[in-house]
């Protein structure tokens, strides 16, 4: 079962391009279909939560769903497109609950408050909530093993480049050229940097002052979001 998403179409009152929600239920599904996928995905999410995820298996899936092997594999044949999915759903409620809550959004020409906002979140002192961990140990698994899962590879490829892709083009719409970096790279560059500050943070939590962090990483950013012909970017380069 191909469980890789494309850009969601699900996402509501979003300005295209659209941000990449990932898509819900595969389409064509009936309602008791569509209740028994989450009913595994619920099942799989607390096993992970309550246990780790190298406790994971069918059997304790069959038995935490109150399902048959046989029902369980009619939707997910295997353990492996059981993550995938539970994969994808985290990240739709990740991504969801951050365009619900207050702050700057993306595509409204803003690029930059939205980029220093974000940095703030995942530097703040409860940043990664633990949805966030169980999400990072999924991603774990995928790179442990992608080197002989091509779908994992596939997976993770088509998300962070939909993701970049995002980002990009909300960097397009806020800052003017002439830029000092092209909004593809740019884009590459705050992926890397949230991702490792989450990594660091996570192996440990006092791994640097989180204050100190966030201002110097203004100070490297904040010219890269300015047109190189702006008086700030010009003073900058003073």
């Amino acid at each position: 079962m191909d469980e890789t998403p494309r850009a969601a179409n699900s996402c509501e009152g979003l300005h295209k391009p659209q941000i990449p929600c990932l898509s819900d239920s595969p389409e064509g599904l009936s309602e008791v279909a569509q209740a028994r996928r989450e009913q595994i995905l619920d099942a799989t999410e607390a096993i992970i939560a309550g246990h780790g995820i190298q406790k994971l298996s069918l059997g304790r899936i069959e038995q935490q769903a109150e399902m048959s092997r046989g029902q369980l594999t009619y939707y997910f044949p295997t353990k492996e497109s059981i993550l995938l999915a539970v994969y994808d759903r985290m990240l739709r409620r990740m991504i969801r609950e951050a365009l619900q809550a207050d702050g700057p959004k993306p595509m409204t020409g803003h690029a930059w408050d939205c980029a220093q906002h974000a940095l703030r979140k995942h530097l703040d002192t409860d940043w990664p909530p633990p949805t966030a961990r169980e999400l990072f140990s999924l991603l774990f698994t995928f790179l442990a093993q992608m080197g002989h899962r091509e779908d994992y590879r596939r997976r993770l490829s088509q998300w962070y480049s939909d993701w970049r892709g995002f980002i990009a083009a909300d960097i397009t719409s806020s800052v003017p050229e002439p830029r000092a970096a092209s909004p593809k790279v740019l884009a590459a560059i705050m992926q890397s940097l949230f991702l490792g500050l989450d990594i660091q943070l996570m192996i440990d939590p006092e791994a640097f002052d989180r204050q100190e962090m966030f201002e110097t990483c203004v100070r490297l950013l904040a010219p890269l979001f300015q047109p190189t012909n702006s008086p700030s970017a010009q003073s900058q380069e003073g």
